[in-house]
């Protein structure tokens, strides 16, 4: 035992020599592992004079160890020596001297640990040689001649403990370790024989304490109130819900420091689980309401959280017995159970109005679990009857009100610009992990809780929803008025303000359909029937909806002074803006918020940004109502089309200029395309159109030259990365070159995305132009911005950001100028591919697919000179081992474009550019690499997609004979000598393909399905399927009795199908449809 002592001493000594230290760690550990090491320490434990209190955890460790892990080898002479070893010390420790108001001077953690053992014995001997395990403790506990009929603290102070570690140990099912089906069939048995034979003792004992300690130690008492709340789950409720019990704990409840215990106590009373009948009556005989209304909750924010919870669960009990015993759902119940059960719950809702409303949000959150279910109890009656009854339709309002009343700010609150309504678009707003309030961050998310009841009640009643909306919106603006009138204005509080028009805003998400803001009688059509949705007509009766957003209008509400109100005009200015169709007498109101310092001009950021996102929502909706005024704003918001190129003050040696992010400037990007929906809009004149594009754009044009020149000088080297060690700082040279890049990256963005805001030019199926609906006047401009971007492309295309604001300028230049592009194609290309990353490419490739798309035919000229050349590229970077999970990703989204790229030209009908001169005799190898994409089966969709391209190419070629191009010469390897249209109109044959597709095609289309890999339980699988039953159904359709000859006499045979299933098989696909060929091959 002494080596013990000095190897525990040792090991936790942080002045020990660490080989010693070593040392006796390793001796505690062989102690531990020691099949009699229990021995030394139970007997050291014990030992008087006591050892140190950390040679006594250890040794209690060990103990537990054996008691744990080697109980099979403890037989019953061992069990007993423990069982005499611990009676012994507890009659020594915790008996003698135990009946005056001391307790042991044994350290807590030692007693629970040493609780924690005599558990582990009782569990091990309880039902064999133990079985007055209870009884004997009760002894112990039990009030001497001398002690003037009090109880023992020191034994009651450990008995409570081993009652807690019995339930870790034997009872809770999330502490207890069960693992294997005899353990867990052993602590049934248990709690059995403790029902049968000790529960009954253990509840008077308990009641006995709880009496007793209430005067004497209300520590006590509050273990005690923990104890009966975690064994009433399993033991007979009658021994604890009985009057004197309960009378106990209400005054607990009512008059002690204790009352959270007694509260929670309560609550794991009311969750016991039982019959629907008995827990009715449990409910009944407990009379917690009439309890309820004599607490006193006015101060203890703590203590309304624990009675909030108790409400909860009483009040979900009672919901789930109205659903047991609803009589449209179950008719085995008594009549008078269902009206009970309401009658308890409508009992309760004042109580749980009292704590939705409470300042404290916990306490409030405590009961959101009873209203969803008396919302849900609600919708059933409706579904039941059709409609509520008036007591329900009360209830709700006194609901909503209570929600609504929590949504508002508190007056310890400060206001940020996030997305308001959890669901809505955040562009522009500041992110919630920016948001450096707790309290901020949990007052948005319960904003969401309580928009989900509010949807709840709107979903209910809308009639009831839409009436308190109006008379809440209406009586909050009329009030601001009226202030404003009195000059008063700012009188108003803010968060009323703000409620008010958050409300309006919630009402778009919570009423379904379409807002209705107008009255109108439903017209009658042309066959005499009524029209569902007629448009109604400007000036028509508005809706209560109609006339909120007339008065907020009106009202000049987004003048106050506080940066909550106008943002959320704004967000209800989008949401509704087809209110404008028809009251469009309100445009200039919105207009004029917009420009001036309530909205684009905002002093704050991050209003500022936001509106910069909501500007370009409502003009993209009212484009065309907002002709009158566009002048009036281009020069209201001249100075705000400027751009602010920043950099980090500090530039580390890993930056990369294509890896950092503006967000400032990419929500800014919303502005400029904002002010291209304005100007192009068809009702003005063209000139004028033209004077508005260039006094726009020309500033930009000069900006990007000086830029250029100065971007002229920048070392060749350079190209976006700092790197060195020490990276660099504001006002280097390198610092500023960066810079200059970085502005002219931004400039040319703001172009992009002016020309975004303009239509596209419309072409035929051809590709070409249609008469009337070129670019005019404005084209030059951006001929202009099409000629400087090359500019920027061609003196900086090692920069990655202005391969990407090309790319992105000229994605929407191509749909402005429409054929005038396609001179500018050539060069754009070159520069754009030049030094492209995977990535890059991989966004290029779409692009592509946009000009094939756009341009058809018109564009095939330069297709052809650029096909092979961008395959090369895309090859040679498939081929790479991907350098990381950054790279071995973009490699994927390669793939992905690539095949994409590959449907595109088939979708635009350019497929032809795979057989000319040029490409013919490439065809074969981009073929092979669509079959290698098909029959990989770790990606899925990309599968599939492969097999979408061989099925176009077979709706393309898959009609040549055998000898078309000389059956076994390769794909695309017969060359075209004879000369072809300029405009590639007629479809060219592709050489080699029909042995391509009897060799490969028809091959794979068996293999793939076949291979073990292959997952018919998944759901994209499962397209793949469909995708190879419709590629068989096209060859059928191209080569007929061709093709059924060769599965049933050569393919299928060679594969070893049965005759009579390869018959069955040619049959299915000969005769079924396509839909019912799909429905067979899978």
């Amino acid at each position: 035992m002494d080596h013990i002592e000095e190897a525990v001493a040792c090991a936790l000594s942080p002045t020990a020599d660490p080989a010693l230290k070593q040392q006796a760690t390793q001796y505690c550990e062989q102690v531990k592992a020691s099949p009699d090491g229990w021995q030394s320490c139970l007997a050291l434990f014990v030992r008087e004079p006591k050892s140190t209190p950390e040679t006594r955890l250890f040794c209690l460790q060990v103990i537990e160890e054996a008691l744990m892990s080697r109980s099979n080898n403890l037989d019953d002479s061992r069990l007993g020596f423990f069982r005499q070893t611990f009676m012994d010390y507890i009659q020594r420790e915790f008996v003698s001297g135990g009946v005056d108001n001391t307790l042991s001077s044994e350290p807590p953690y030692l007693k629970n640990k040493f609780a924690h053992a005599i558990a582990l014995l009782f569990r091990q001997t309880y039902l064999k040689s133990w079985t007055t395990f209870f009884a004997d403790m009760l002894a112990f506990i039990t009030p001497l001649p001398q002690s003037s009929g009090k109880s023992n603290m020191k034994m009651v102070d450990l008995f409570l403990r081993i009652l807690m570690s019995i339930d870790e140990e034997v009872v809770n099912t999330l502490t207890s370790r069960i693992s294997s089906k005899e353990e867990n069939t052993l602590n049934i048995n248990i709690k059995d024989r403790m029902r049968e034979q000790d529960v009954p003792a253990l509840a008077n004992a308990w009641y006995e304490l709880l009496t007793e300690y209430k005067e004497r130690d209300l520590s006590f008492a509050e273990m005690l109130l923990r104890i009966v709340g975690v064994y009433v789950v399993w033991i007979d409720i009658s021994l604890i819900v009985n009057e004197r019990f309960v009378s106990l704990i209400y005054s607990y409840l009512l008059t002690t420091s204790i009352r959270n215990a007694a509260a929670d106590c309560l609550t794991d009373i009311i969750k016991k689980g039982m019959k629907p009948l008995d827990k009715l009556q449990l409910i009944s005989i407990l009379g917690i309401v009439d309890v309820l209304q004599q607490v006193d909750l006015s101060s203890d924010s703590e203590f309304r959280g624990r009675v909030a919870r108790l409400v909860n669960n009483l009040g979900l009990q009672l919901c789930q017995i109205w659903q047991d015993t609803n009589p449209q759902a179950n008719s085995t119940y008594p009549p008078t159970a269902n009206p009970t059960a309401y009658t308890h719950i409508s009992q309760l809702v004042p109580i749980l109005l009292q704590f939705l409303r409470d300042e404290d949000d916990n306490v409030s959150e405590a009961v959101f679990g009873f209203l969803r279910e008396i919302l849900n109890i609600f919708k059933t009656i409706k579904k039941a009857t059709g409609s509520l009854p008036q007591e329900q339709k009360v209830l709700m309002r006194q609901i909503l009100e209570s929600i609504v009343m929590k949504m508002k700010y508190g007056e310890d609150m400060d206001w940020v610009c996030v997305a308001i309504a959890g669901g809505s678009e955040s562009v522009g707003t500041i992110g919630e992990d920016s948001i450096g309030d707790e309290d901020m961050l949990n007052f948005i998310e319960l904003r969401r809780e309580l928009k989900r009841f509010y949807d709840q009640i709107a979903a209910l009643s809308a009639s009831l929803t839409t009436s308190f909306l109006h008379s809440a919106v209406t009586t909050t603006l009329t009030t601001f008025v009226n202030e404003k009138a009195a000059g008063s204005a700012g009188v108003s509080d803010w968060r009323d303000l703000e409620l008010a028009l958050y409300l309006l805003y919630l009402y778009g998400e919570a009423i379904k359909g379409i807002p209705q803001f107008a009255v109108v009688a439903p017209s009658v059509g042309a066959n005499g029937g009524k029209n569902v949705n007629p448009i109604p007509p400007v000036g028509a009766p508005l809706t209560p909806l109609g006339e909120c957003l007339f008065e907020m209008c009106k009202s000049g509400v987004s003048a106050y002074p506080h940066p909550s109100v106008s943002a959320t005009f704004f967000e209800i200015a989008c949401r509704y803006s087809n209110f404008f169709e028809i009251r469009p007498d309100c445009i200039p109101d919105v207009l004029e918020a917009f420009v001036d310092p309530r909205g684009l001009h905002h002093p704050l950021l991050a209003n500022r940004t936001r509106v910069w996102y909501l500007f370009w929502r409502f003009t993209k909706d009212l484009k065309t109502k907002l002709s009158p005024f566009v002048q009036t704003v281009l020069t209201s918001i001249q100075d705000v089309l400027t751009i602010e190129a920043s950099l980090p003050p500090v530039l580390a040696p890993d930056f990369d200029l294509s890896s950092f992010k503006d967000q400032t400037f990419e929500t800014k990007t919303y502005l400029f395309e904002a002010v291209g929906l304005l100007i192009s809009q068809d009702t003005i004149p063209a000139q004028q159109q033209f004077e508005y594009l260039s006094a726009v754009v020309t500033p930009f044009l000069t900006e990007i030259q000086k830029c250029l020149e100065a971007c002229r000088a920048i070392q060749p080297s350079s190209n976006g990365t700092v790197g060195g060690v020490s990276g660099i700082t504001a006002g280097s040279p390198m610092y500023q070159d960066l810079e200059l890049v970085w502005t002219l990256h931004h400039r040319l963005m703001a172009l992009g995305s002016i020309a975004k805001g303009f239509p596209d030019v419309l072409t035929n199926k051809k590709g070409a132009a249609v008469a009337g609906t070129t670019g005019g006047p404005c084209a030059q401009i951006f001929k202009q911005v099409a000629e400087i971007t090359l500019e920027a492309l061609v003196t900086l295309s090692r920069f990655e950001v202005i391969r990407s604001a090309a790319r992105f300028t000229f994605g929407r230049l191509i749909n402005c100028l429409g054929q005038d592009s396609q001179p500018y194609l050539p060069p754009l290309i070159t520069g754009l591919l030049q030094e492209c990353s995977i990535m890059e490419l991989a966004e290029f490739l779409p692009f592509m697919s946009q000009v094939a798309h756009k341009f058809k035919a018109t564009i095939i000229s330069i297709l052809n000179g650029l096909l092979f050349p961008l395959v090369q590229k895309v090859f040679f970077f498939l081929n790479q081992v991907p350098n990381g999970t950054d790279e071995a990703l973009a490699l994927v989204e390669l793939r992905k474009s690539y095949l994409a790229f590959l449907v595109g030209l088939f979708s635009s009908e350019l497929e032809n550019v795979f057989v000319t001169r040029a490409n013919g005799q490439h065809l074969n190898l981009i073929l092979q690499s669509v079959l290698h994409y098909a029959q990989d089966m770790s990606d899925v969709p990309v599968s599939r997609m492969a097999f979408g391209i061989l099925l176009r190419a077979v709706n393309s070629w898959g009609s040549q004979s055998e000898n078309a191009g000389g059956y076994g010469a390769p794909v695309g390897n017969g060359s075209r000598s004879g000369s072809v249209s300029p405009d590639y109109s007629e479809r060219l044959e592709a050489p080699g393909f029909y042995q391509f597709m009897y060799e490969h095609i028809v091959r794979v289309t068996f293999e793939v399905p076949l291979k073990p890999t292959f997952d018919l339980q998944d759901g994209q699988s499962m397209l793949v399927l469909g995708e190879i039953a419709g590629l068989q159904k096209a060859i059928v359709q191209k080569q007929g009795d061709v093709f059924l000859s060769y599965l049933s006499q050569v393919y299928l045979p060679s594969i070893n199908c049965p005759p009579d299933l390869a018959q069955e098989y040619v049959q299915a696909l000969q005769q079924l449809d396509a839909k019912q060929f799909k429905k067979y091959f899978q």
